[in-house]
């Protein structure tokens, strides 16, 4: 189907580019300045007068990288940018930029905004960013934005990210490209734009498909985006359309052990998100004359998605005396079991921990030897007046967990489970800014007014089913059983609108001093609804109010030198996802619940909420100062920056695919980078070096995580380093052009170690199980050849000494709890997520 639909849009383009055949003229030649708003040719300053980093990149300098999408061309091309692998997939990273995240995945905190053609495209439900729906090849250009940016909105706690789309007026010719090799890829992508000086058209097509180098790892992503244009001698307008269709399988981090035997496997299966994507945008300006322009922005996105995911399970399956299957939730064997499963004893056969008397009474106990924790009987507290168990019946049977559907999983040898979910996640909204270009007191002033209004609404509905694991391939596919377990399904409704006010006035003050004044206006309303009518802790509604200012300056001393300050403040409103999974769930879905002690302290992402009381808004208060300028024929930029997260939202792992959110009184991100750049007429090079130092200002006790090695209670000290996060990163790369028509290239990047998802208090124990990822280094090759004006061949070699790195960590699960053969002898909790390893790839580009 998504083949027959690259067919007949390649079609459509062919016919569309007839009419302009032999009128299409070169576009006009545009002065090129740096939008300092998302707004698409928006307000925007030079360099010189902007008072923070921004880091800019042609189509050009995308198609000469040969990267595979643009989150890849952003980790090895840009400064302060590193990733994780942690899907596994290669168009579903976490990207982060000076430690702030947009990720395709729910269960992180997000802190960068996305901008296409001046719409936001962080998704309602989580603010996640879905690279697969950005098709690289019709992207223009993009800028990378520095600090808590407020004229970028929500989620701009450190950076942004905008990015302008091709039309006929930027991107006037036609071409076709395909390339292929190692893990079964094939990506093709075909564009043709043009205009007639009043109109323009612009068409793209591109297609991705591989099996994924690592086992059971198929994926592919369909999108097709298209531009109508319309240019007036002082007006404006584009009408965008796309529409996008994936499906994509990364099987996530495997334990390390597994890792060592076979960089390949995958530890359970499958991991599937799909996306179907449908988005309208019309975006347009007029200059009512040379000092005032308005510029105008209209959108609608839909995206509907699901998931897939099989994993393992801690329930098993009992009879009771009429013969009826009874799901339960199995408890661990104690660790200090012997072989028989009873307790490691002394050698007088009374346990280590019992008292010095050899009374067998623990040293826990009371004299009478009863648990402190007992009741006055010698009953468990958590036990009814009977001495039974609270999930027990009044005869002290064990009651089961519930569910519901028609299935049968009682002849199952191994237990696991399905998680799945669908979600449709809708947005529109505007944008309506004006720019005003008078002098202010004698002085050159730009003024920029605006008003911002999102809609965000989300139904998300999901379900677990009981499942069977094929123990060769660990995977779920067709052994589901048809039975559900209720506690996990969940159908929930959210709705968030924002409304904003915003400016931003830059004045020079001198030919040398500029001086630029911001601010923005957020409300933020949140609602969740409960769809079901039996999760009545889902339901609330929350209002987020915040003005968030900014004020900078830039000194230009001579020509080829220019140094910037500012101070920023950004806010984010919690999503609803993370309203709906956090760390007060616990006391009050307790008073929701028929037995509060059923109340599991965790929920499984992207599956089940829990419930929604108050989260805080993160504020984010940073400065940044440098210098940059150019020497000769290179270009520098020196930059130290400094952003401190108030209220910061963190994702405390609890396991492989649980936790909850909450609220930590301070983050901060501290750092320095610098980068050096220049070309010639045969040589293009950059060098770029982060330092970061991202860490906890706060002490506190993490969520209880029966993973951890050192115990539930792991306390993180001011001081701490935020998992995931390198300290170093260090990146360089060339292109030289070796003969007339032959360019050859590389890039380097290194990353240092990074600590464990999950072990925020950076503790380490004997067996190595809390070691940090380890650092690493890797190298990539390219080249091209001209074979005449219109066609060139080209090739890419990623990895080229096939380093075996892996870019993420988290603390999972015992492995041997998936009850396989191959895992019996595993113990270490900690998974990995691998990089791929050496790969090929050679392809063909044809164009008029």
């Amino acid at each position: 189907m998504k083949r027959t639909g690259i067919v007949i849009f390649a079609s459509l383009i062919t016919c569309c580019s007839l009419p302009f055949a032999a009128t299409a003229q070169e576009a006009v030649e545009e002065i090129t300045v740096i939008g300092v708003t998302p707004s698409r040719d928006g307000a925007g300053l030079s360099e010189e007068k902007i008072p923070y980093r921004v880091q800019s990149s042609s189509a050009e300098d995308i198609d000469r990288s040969q990267s595979l999408d643009i989150s890849d061309f952003l980790r090895h091309n840009l400064a302060s940018v590193t990733h994780n692998d942690a899907q596994n997939n290669p168009l579903q990273p976490d990207i982060q930029y000076r430690g702030f995240t947009a990720s395709p995945l729910l269960g992180l905190s997000q802190g960068m905004s996305v901008y296409q053609n001046g719409v936001r495209i962080n998704e309602p439900l989580g603010d996640t960013v879905n690279w697969d729906l950005l098709p690289e090849s019709a992207i223009h250009s993009i800028d990378l934005i520095g600090g808590a940016n407020p004229l970028f909105g929500l989620n701009t706690v450190g950076g942004a990210l905008s990015v302008n789309m091709k039309d006929g007026f930027n991107s006037d010719g036609h071409s076709v490209e395909v390339y292929g090799g190692s893990f079964e890829r094939i990506v093709t992508s075909a564009e043709s734009g043009g205009n007639n000086g009043s109109i323009g058209y612009y068409a793209n097509v591109s297609y991705f498909d591989e099996d994924g180098w690592r086992d059971e790892s198929p994926s592919d992503a369909l999108n097709l985006y298209g531009s109508l244009s319309w240019r007036g001698a002082m007006s404006r307008l584009n009408l965008n359309v796309q529409h996008g269709d994936s499906k994509l399988i990364g099987n996530g981090a495997i334990p390390e052990e597994l890792l060592a035997d076979d960089r390949d496997a995958i530890f359970t299966a499958p991991d599937i998100t799909e996306n179907d994507l449908i988005m309208v945008s019309l975006d347009g300006s007029h200059n009512f004359n040379d000092k005032v322009k308005l510029n105008v922005n209209f959108f609608y996105r839909e995206n509907d998605g699901s998931s897939f995911n099989g994993d393992g399970s801690e329930f098993g399956i009992e009879f009771d005396d009429d013969g009826m299957w009874l799901l339960v939730e199995e408890d661990d064997d104690d660790d200090d079991d012997d072989d028989n499963g009873h307790d490691d004893d002394d050698d007088n056969g009374h346990d280590d921990d019992d008292d010095d008397n050899g009374n067998g009474h623990d040293d826990d106990d009371d004299d009478n030897g009863h648990d402190d924790d007992d009741d006055d009987n010698g009953h468990d507290d958590d036990d009814d007046d009977n001495g039974h168990d609270d999930d027990d019946d009044d005869n002290g049977e064990e009651e089961g967990v519930e569910t519901y559907g028609d299935g049968d999983p009682s002849d199952l040898d191994i237990i696991a489970i399905n998680n799945t979910s669908s979600r449709r996640q809708e947005s529109y909204g505007t944008d309506i800014q004006l720019t005003f270009l008078n002098d202010l007191m004698g002085m050159e002033n730009q003024l920029i007014m605006g008003f911002t209004y999102y809609k965000g609404e989300s139904t998300f509905r999901s379900e677990t089913e009981i499942a069977g694991l094929d123990p060769i391939t660990r995977s779920t596919v067709g052994l589901g059983t048809g039975v559900f377990v209720e506690e996990a399904r969940t159908n929930l409704e959210t709705e968030t609108e924002t409304t904003s006010f915003y400016f931003m006035n830059a004045m020079s003050l001198t030919e040398q001093l500029s001086l630029v004044v911001s601010g923005r206006l957020n409300n933020t309303l949140i609602d969740l609804q409960d769809l079901s009518g039996e999760r009545p802790e889902l339901n609330g509604e929350h209002d987020f109010f915040r003005f968030n200012p900014a004020v900078g300056l830039t000194f230009q001393p001579t020509d080829n030198m220019n140094i910037y300050g500012s101070y920023s403040e950004s806010n984010r409103a919690p999503t609803p996802i993370e309203l709906a999974c956090n760390d007060s769930v616990y006391t009050r879905a307790q008073l929701f619940a028929d037995d509060p002690d059923d109340v599991e302290f965790e929920c499984r992402l992207p599956n089940a909420f829990l419930a929604d009381p108050p989260l805080d808004d993160v504020v984010s208060k940073s400065f940044e100062a440098g210098v940059r300028g150019d020497i000769g024929l290179v270009d520098y930029h020196l930059g130290f920056f400094h952003t401190t997260n108030h209220d910061d939202i963190l994702f405390q792992t609890t396991g492989r695919a649980t936790g909850l959110f909450a609220n930590v009184d301070k983050t901060r991100h501290l750092g320095f980078e610098g980068m050096l750049n220049g070309s010639t007429d045969n040589l293009n090079w950059f060098i770029a070096y982060t330092y970061l130092e991202a860490t906890f200002e706060d002490e506190f006790v993490a969520v209880e995580n029966e993973n951890h090695p050192l115990g539930d209670d792991i306390e993180v000290e001011d001081g701490d380093r935020i998992p995931g996060l390198p300290k170093h990163t260090l990146k360089l790369g060339a292109d030289y052009l070796l003969f007339e028509r032959l360019n050859v290239g590389f890039d380097v990047a290194y990353t240092s170690k990074k600590e464990l998802r999950g072990n925020e208090g950076n503790d380490r124990d004997d067996e190595g199980f809390l070691n940090p990822v380890g650092g690493y280094a890797v190298v990539n090759l390219r080249a091209s050849y001209n074979v005449t004006d219109n066609i060139q061949i080209f090739g890419r070699v990623t990895n080229l000494f096939d380093e075996d790195y892996e870019s993420f960590g988290l603390l999972g699960e015992e492995p041997d709890e998936v009850a396989v053969e191959e895992f019996e002898d595993y113990e270490s909790p900690r998974f990995l997520g691998p990089g791929a390893p050496r790969a090929g790839f050679v392809g063909i580009k044809m164009s008029i």
